[in-house]
């Protein structure tokens, strides 16, 4: 990545804004350290209409509420580290008592 100064950006704007439009994004730096980047405005909406992901620990905490009266946290860890587990797996006993022989 090479970055080009901030003198030589505001002496020449719009040839960087051209090369941002065609060629991708210029980094910008101040004394040998990048400090900004020159998008054209098709790749920021990309950017700011992308869906945030929502985290892991987000989507857990979701379900723990979206699950509340049908499973109790112990079942749900139950779910999610089966080895911590003193039986098999969580799923070997789901439908215990379910099917009468």
């Amino acid at each position: 990545m090479n970055a080009i100064p901030i003198f030589e950006v505001k002496n020449k704007l719009p040839l960087f804004m051209h090369q941002a439009e065609t060629s991708g994004p210029v980094f910008i730096s101040r004394r040998n350290k990048t400090v900004g980047v020159l998008l054209s405005v098709t790749e920021y909406q990309q950017l700011v209409s992308a869906k945030p992901k929502i985290p892991f620990l987000d989507k857990a905490a979701e379900f723990r509420k979206k699950t509340a009266g049908l499973f109790s946290n112990d079942d749900i860890d139950l779910i999610f580290n089966p080895d911590d587990t003193e039986s098999d797996t969580y799923e070997s006993d789901v439908f215990e008592g379910v099917f009468k022989d």
